[in-house]
C-alpha cells in the first residue's frame, strides 16, 4: 500500500505532466500555418530575412516558401487556392482586378528602380532603341517586363507595332536570348544579371529609369484576409522588423537573399542598389495600377472593365503595424 506523501507526489508528477502536454498542445494550435508562393529575386529578400532569422516563427507563423518565377504566377496560385499570399508587381495585379479577381494587396514591400531591363544582342545589329524595329523580343506577357516594353517603346518613339513581340515563358527567358531566338528581351533580375554575364561585351542594356519605377507587393486571397485578419497582422509585423534587420546588416542581408534566390553575390550585388526596402501603402501605387489599366484596355480594346482599384487594397493589417506607413484613402 502507498503512503500519503507518495499519493501526493504521484497526483502531482501527473499533473505536471498533464500541464506540460497541454501546454504542447496549446503551443501546437497556436502555430498558424502559411503558404508563400515568392518570385526569387532581390525585391523579394525582406521575406526571405524574416524567414531565415526566425521573425515568422516569433510571431507564432509556420510560413512554407514556394517559388514562383514570376509574380503573375505567383498571383494565380493564390487564386487557384495553391497558397494563401503572393508577390507580385503592379501588371498583373492590374489585370487580375480588371478581371474580377477576388484578391487583396496588403502591403507594398520594396521599390525598384531599373527593375526591368531590356537585354539585347550587339551582333544582331542592335546599337539602340531604334534597332528594335523589325527584330524579335521576348516577354512573359502580362508582367511588369510587358508593360516596361511597351512603355520604353513608345518614349523611345518606336512604334511597338514594328517589332515582333514573342510571348516566353519566364524559366526560358535566358536560354531563348542565348541560342538566338530572339534578339532582345524584356525581363528582370536574376534573367538580366545571368544574361549579362553570360554575354558579356555582347550584351546591350537598354532602359529608361525616368519612366517607370516598380513596386513589389504582397496580395492575399480576399477570403483568407477576411477568415484571418491576425495572419496577416502577424506576417507583417515580422516583415517590417526584417526592413529593420536589411536597414542595420545590409551585407548580412544580401548573404541571406543571394543564397535564398541561387544567385552569386558578386552578381547579387549590381541590382541591390537600385532596391528600396520599405513596408508601405502610398496612393501612387493606386495611380501606377490606374495608367496600366489604361495601357491594357488601349492594347486590348474591349477587354478589361473599368475597376476602381481601392477596392483590392486591404489596409487594416498594416495600419495595426506601421499606421504612418498607410497613405492610402479608406473607402
Amino acid at each position: 500500500m502507498l503512503g500519503k506523501g507518495t499519493v501526493v507526489l504521484a497526483l502531482f508528477a501527473m499533473m505536471l505532466a498533464c500541464m506540460a502536454g497541454c501546454s504542447r498542445t496549446e503551443d501546437a494550435k497556436d502555430v498558424d500555418k502559411l503558404t508563400l508562393a515568392v518570385t526569387p529575386w532581390p525585391a523579394s529578400a525582406p521575406l526571405y530575412i524574416a524567414h531565415h532569422k526566425g521573425y515568422f516563427k516569433d510571431e507564432g507563423l509556420d510560413v512554407t516558401l514556394h517559388p514562383y518565377v514570376s509574380g503573375h504566377l505567383g498571383l494565380d496560385a493564390i487564386l487557384a487556392g495553391k497558397a494563401n499570399l503572393a508577390t507580385a508587381g503592379e501588371t498583373p495585379i492590374a489585370l487580375a482586378a480588371m478581371e474580377g479577381k477576388l484578391f487583396s494587396v496588403i502591403a507594398t514591400i520594396c521599390e525598384i528602380d531599373r527593375a526591368i531591363l531590356i537585354i539585347a544582342r550587339k551582333d544582331r545589329g542592335i546599337s539602340g532603341p531604334y534597332d528594335l524595329r523589325g527584330r524579335r523580343v521576348g516577354v512573359v506577357e502580362g508582367t511588369t517586363a510587358d508593360f516596361f516594353l511597351h512603355i520604353y517603346l513608345i518614349t523611345s518613339y518606336v512604334d511597338p507595332n514594328d517589332v515582333t513581340i514573342v510571348p516566353i515563358v519566364a524559366d526560358r527567358m535566358v536560354d531563348v536570348l542565348l541560342n538566338g531566338e530572339v534578339d532582345a528581351v524584356s525581363t528582370w533580375t536574376p534573367h538580366t544579371i545571368i544574361l549579362r554575364d553570360r554575354l558579356g561585351s555582347n550584351a546591350l542594356v537598354l532602359h529608361d529609369s525616368s519612366i517607370y519605377t516598380m513596386t513589389w507587393n504582397l496580395v492575399a486571397a480576399q477570403d483568407f484576409v477576411k477568415s484571418h485578419p491576425e495572419r496577416i497582422v502577424k506576417f507583417l509585423r515580422a516583415v517590417v522588423r526584417a526592413d529593420g534587420f536589411i536597414a542595420e546588416n545590409p551585407e548580412e542581408a544580401k548573404a541571406v537573399a543571394s543564397t535564398a534566390i541561387g544567385t552569386g553575390r558578386a552578381l547579387f550585388e549590381k541590382e541591390w542598389k537600385n532596391l528600396s526596402f520599405a513596408t508601405v501603402l502610398k496612393q501612387s501605387l493606386i495611380v501606377n495600377l490606374e495608367d496600366q489599366a489604361r495601357w491594357y484596355r488601349k492594347r486590348r480594346p474591349g477587354k478589361g472593365r473599368a475597376t476602381d482599384f481601392t477596392h483590392f487594397i486591404h489596409t487594416d493589417g498594416l495600419k495595426a503595424v506601421r499606421p504612418e506607413a498607410v497613405g492610402i484613402s479608406d473607402r
